[in-house]
């Protein structure tokens, strides 16, 4: 192959990519999307179509100037001769490696005991806790009289339960003994006396 052929191949392989992205990045405003999509395939075929050439070319030696481009090569098929270092004789026989050292230690003619195998211990019981007895409640104070019983339902608020039987607030908070943080977490089910 000539050697201006390999010049120019070497050209769109490694120069041409590089200069034609930058030119397709510059122009891409003015040209399509389209026309960007071919040019960047174009470019690249070339390129690759290029390297496959240059893996191809059957050339000894590509010089530019004092620099070597390429070391020459033996073409296919052809023998291979290999230099000698000086002192050494052509019939090199293989020796043999000794053995590496190892941290294993090495199997023995005789076998080792086995360890016979201990009883399990038994487990121990575990003492049973003592039940603890169950608090006592508090008994509800007795609704004075003329005062009535009223079991809080789903949705009720305290505000509620004293607007619907038309008392206060703080009258229904000291007769049920309350804090206004307990009367804000009323449960379903609760008591309340009603003055």
């Amino acid at each position: 192959m000539a050697q201006s052929l390999m010049y120019l191949l070497l050209f769109v392989a490694l120069v041409l990519p590089i200069l034609g992205a930058l030119l397709l990045r510059l122009a891409h405003r003015r040209i399509g999307e389209r026309t960007m999509v071919i040019g960047v395939a174009l470019i690249f075929a070339l390129a690759i179509g290029a390297a496959i050439g240059l893996s191809r070319a059957e050339t000894n030696v590509l010089r530019v100037g004092n620099l070597t481009l390429l070391l020459p090569g033996a073409p296919p098929g052809a023998p291979v001769e290999l230099e000698l270092a000086p002192g050494t004789t052509e019939d090199l026989r293989p020796t043999a490696m000794p053995p590496l050292p190892t941290l294993t230690p090495r199997p023995s003619a005789t076998p080792t005991a086995t360890p016979e195998p201990t009883a399990t211990p038994e487990p121990t019981p575990e003492p049973t806790p003592e039940p603890t007895p169950e608090p006592t409640p508090e008994p509800t104070p007795e609704p004075p009289a003329g005062g009535q019983r009223y079991t809080v339902a789903a949705g009720d608020t305290f505000r509620g339960i004293a607007e619907r039987f038309g008392v206060s607030v703080a009258d229904l908070l000291r007769v049920n003994n309350l804090t206004p943080e307990q009367a804000d977490s009323l449960r379903i089910g609760q008591e309340l006396i009603i003055p």
